[in-house]
């Protein structure tokens, strides 16, 4: 007996998920040609990471055996609250508590309930394995790569992704979301570092979101340059789909307490505070050292 779609995306959309979408199980091939001409071309700067288990990013079988579907959820990041400060800014998805956490536990309640309905095998991804979660989305049908190789839906831009394996075979599929950017070009033309030359592939090298997350030796002048501490907004902020900017209301998302912060505050923040604001966010993965030196670069930047 093949199980309920609908029954799944109302599970989700109860558990606080904005949208949710379900793809038949197979190995994505096309996509994973895309991802290895990247990696020859060294898009991915030095997140070596990207080189491991390729299969595993596009055939989820790889990751679960006897894998028959792929269920892909949004969560929508957006809060009503505003930063404090004007000086020290971080991406809007740090504004909450981290994602990672918050996803993994309402994807978890999901699962909980989908074995009280039929047994069934499950593994819970959110950016937590190599899975290739932004090629599933699109395949799940809940929206399509833009220009600045983010996924976005007519709800915008401002949402994580969340993924169910099961050996779950489902009634209905959703089918994959072709690209709807057309001749816009607002998020490749205002990238301060111009890292989207190349429409829909983004080069990591030049990307102030890697340098201000993942490259551990990223030097002062280049992140006195980026527009934010950590992470970088600007392609989503520029995005006609996020123009009106829909908060989130169902999840409920809890709002980080650094947003109180004031600019002094950033400036003389000490390792307690800093584990005290940012401990919860995904801003914790940077440490206090890589964190303060880029409060301490920016300070120096605009006097």
């Amino acid at each position: 007996m093949l199980f309920s779609a609908n029954t799944i995306k109302e599970l989700a959309c109860a558990a606080g998920f904005s949208s949710c979408g379900i793809a038949r199980a197979r190995s994505l091939e096309v996509a994973r040609g895309q991802f290895e001409d990247a990696l020859a071309q060294g898009r991915q700067a030095s997140m070596r990471f990207l080189e491991r288990d390729v299969d595993k990013r596009f055939n989820p079988e790889k990751l679960l055996p006897g894998c028959q579907s792929v269920i892909v959820v949004t969560y929508n990041y957006c809060i009503d609250e505003e930063p404090a400060s004007d000086k020290y800014r971080t991406a809007r998805y740090t504004w909450i508590e981290d994602y990672h956490v918050v996803v993994k536990e309402l994807l978890d309640r999901v699962v909980e309930q989908m074995k009280t309905i039929t047994d069934c095998q499950c593994r819970v991804t959110v950016d937590s394995s190599c899975i290739s979660e932004k090629n599933w989305a699109v395949e799940a049908g809940i929206g399509c790569y833009g220009k600045n190789g983010l996924i976005h839906n007519d709800s915008g831009s401002f949402f994580v992704i969340g993924t169910i394996l099961t050996d779950i075979e489902f009634d209905c599929y959703d089918t994959a979301c072709e690209s709807d950017c057309g001749d816009c070009r607002l998020c490749v033309e205002s990238c301060p570092a111009h890292a989207l030359e190349t429409p829909f592939c983004v080069d990591a090298r030049k990307c102030f979101s890697f340098h201000t997350v993942e490259n551990k030796d990223a030097d002062r002048e280049l992140l006195g340059k980026a527009p934010l501490l950590f992470g970088c907004d600007v392609c989503q902020e520029v995005c006609p789909r996020n123009q009106k900017k829909r908060t989130s209301v169902s999840g409920k998302p809890k709002t980080s307490l650094f947003l109180r912060l004031q600019n002094e505050q950033f400036e003389n923040l000490s390792k307690e505070d800093f584990k005290r604001y940012f401990g919860n966010t995904s801003i914790a993965r940077r440490k206090y050292d890589r964190f303060i030196e880029a409060v301490q670069t920016r300070n120096k930047e605009s006097q």
